[in-house]
Parts: C-alpha cells; sequence; structure tokens
C-alpha cells in the first residue's frame, strides 16, 4: 500500500466527548510506524472517553463492512513497534533495524504470513484446523511448563491442573450481559495523563477478515506469546465458533477480543478456558487467580482478554 494511503485524522468532534486535549504532535515512534504500515487511521487524543472511542470503532465497523476493511486499536509505543519490526525482520532474515525496514518488506510479511496459513490450513475448515491447532498448542504450553519445573511436583504439572479441572463439578453461573463492551484499554486510556504510555489509534486494517489481524500486525513469537500462524489458527476458530475478533492491542503484550456470540454453555465455557490458556498460558495464574476465575469472565461475557509476561 502506498505511504499516501496512510491518510490520519483525529476522532470527529461528535465522538470525542468533552476532551481539550491538544492536537497530538508527530514523534519519532507514530513516524516509523506510519511509514512502515500505512493504514488510514484516527488518532484518539488522550483522555477520551472509552464510550467515546467504542462508539466510533462501530461506525468504522459498519462501515468497513461495505468498504472492505475492519477498525483496530492499536495502543502504539516504542515496544509494540519494536516487536513488530523485529518479526518482520526475522522473516526477511535481515537486521532489525527501523529505518531502513520498508513497507514493501511489512507487505510481504504479512502475504508469508496469510500464505503460511492457508497452506497448513488447506480444506479443512476453520472449526477443524483450529481445533487440531490448539490441541497441539495446549501439549506444547503443557510440555514446557513441565519442563521449567523439574522437581516434578503436583503443584506444576499443568496436565493433571487442566484434567482436574475439566472434570470437577465447577461450573460458571453468570447471566448474560447487557451492558455494550468497552475494552479496557480504551478505559485506561481514559485515565493516562502522560505521552509516554502511548498513543492509541483506530486503525483501518485492509483486510474484511478481522480474523487476519494479525498477519497485518505483527506481534507474538516470544517467551510465551504464540507466533502469527498459530494465533491465525486461533483466531479464525474463534471467529467460526463464537464471532470472537481481534479488537485492541495495548502495546505489546495485551490483546483483546470483541465477542458476538457469548459462550452461553457453562460446560463450553470450562472448554474454552482451557483454549485460550493453550492461547495465553498466563492467563489462569497471572490475570486471573486460577482456571475458575477465568471460566467466570469467559461465560457470557462480550470480550476476552490476554496478557503475556
Amino acid at each position: 500500500m502506498p505511504e499516501a494511503a496512510a491518510s490520519e485524522s483525529t476522532v470527529p468532534e461528535s465522538a470525542a466527548s468533552e476532551s481539550t486535549a491538544p492536537e497530538p504532535t508527530m514523534s519519532e515512534t507514530y513516524r516509523h510506524f506510519t511509514r512502515l504500515f500505512p493504514y488510514p487511521h484516527e488518532r484518539i487524543p488522550m483522555g477520551t472517553a472509552a464510550t467515546d472511542a467504542m462508539a466510533r470503532y462501530d461506525e468504522l465497523a459498519k462501515l468497513g463492512r461495505a468498504e472492505g476493511f475492519v477498525p483496530f486499536f492499536l495502543n502504539l509505543n516504542d515496544t509494540v513497534l519494536e516487536s513488530m519490526v523485529i518479526a518482520v525482520s526475522l522473516e526477511h532474515d535481515i537486521i532489525d533495524d527501523v529505518e531502513t525496514l520498508t513497507p514493501e518488506q511489512v507487505s510481504a510479511y504479512t502475504r508469508a504470513v496469510l500464505q503460511r496459513y492457508r497452506t497448513a490450513r488447506g480444506g479443512a475448515s476453520a472449526e477443524e484446523y483450529g481445533s487440531a491447532a490448539i490441541a497441539q498448542q495446549l501439549r506444547k504450553v503443557t510440555d514446557d511448563g513441565e519442563d521449567a519445573h523439574e522437581d516434578g511436583s503436583d503443584e506444576f504439572d499443568l496436565n493433571a491442573l487442566v484434567n482436574e479441572f475439566m472434570s470437577s463439578d465447577f461450573l460458571p453461573d453468570k447471566e448474560p450481559e447487557d451492558d455494550a463492551p468497552i475494552l479496557s484499554a480504551l478505559l485506561c486510556y481514559e485515565l493516562l495523563d502522560e505521552e509516554e504510555k502511548g498513543e492509541m489509534l483506530l486503525l483501518q486494517i485492509p483486510t474484511d477478515d478481522p480474523a487476519d489481524i494479525p498477519a497485518y500486525l505483527p506481534f507474538g513469537g516470544w517467551n510465551d506469546c504464540p507466533n502469527a500462524e498459530t494465533q491465525l489458527a486461533f483466531t479464525h476458530y474463534w471467529r467460526e465458533m463464537y464471532g470472537a475478533i481481534p479488537a485492541a492491542l495495548d502495546g505489546a503484550d495485551c490483546l483483546e477480543l470483541l465477542v458476538e456470540h457469548p459462550v452461553a454453555d457453562p460446560v463450553e465455557a470450562k472448554k474454552v478456558a482451557v483454549e485460550q490458556f493453550a492461547f495465553c498460558s498466563d492467563l489462569p495464574f497471572q490475570v486471573f487467580e486460577d482456571f475458575e476465575q477465568l471460566t467466570e469472565f469467559i461465560h457470557q461475557s462480550r470480550q476476552w482478554y490476554f496478557w503475556w509476561d
């Protein structure tokens, strides 16, 4: 996509509440990002009400269905840009230098990642391929967890923990949510008053399938955060099963999804909790207290939250 396509604006006054934030200036991070990822976007002024930002997201989601793009919030900072530059550079086996990387190399990265996912999936449905990929990732996560704790104590026997949780009598019991979902990233950004915490952008990603977003905004592949191809297996599966789509990346370590069809069945919510553990193994131990609390969050919820250490 040519650089000229990276049109930029601030949130329209109708969606910006009573914010009196000054017109944002161009930081080096913003300049580099918009050169490499020239997606049309709006810059969300710090302090913008989260409800107003969500309303603008909904407007763009409707417009995007007609024009072939999907909206996505990115809280841009140095760390997330560095993570993206590293991912693209590894793809091309080049030095990870933000100054010399080109938009063409970024586009080539996106095409390569999507092609590898589609080739691996073949003729299988998103559900079939995703189920197999999730099972494989779950084995990897549990095996890695056991390898990290060679004392062999039951406390760190992740397979046993998962099996015990799934066979337990515990079931979540939550009423359906009536309120429209509000992304945590936006709630936090509304309260910020320090520019070094990042700048929120509302991007227009040039795809008609929101499940493809991990290929357009590379992150992950480090520590326990899955690489882009694995992320695609999860996002396409969850979109197929629950209408769950990536909606926000808060820095380099927090991903949020909006869920069109929340998990209503309590037993199924336990299954999804294990799937989310495979995707983000920190969830039941660092973000939530245990699998049970994670399941209660998933049950009937219209948004999902992931954080990697």
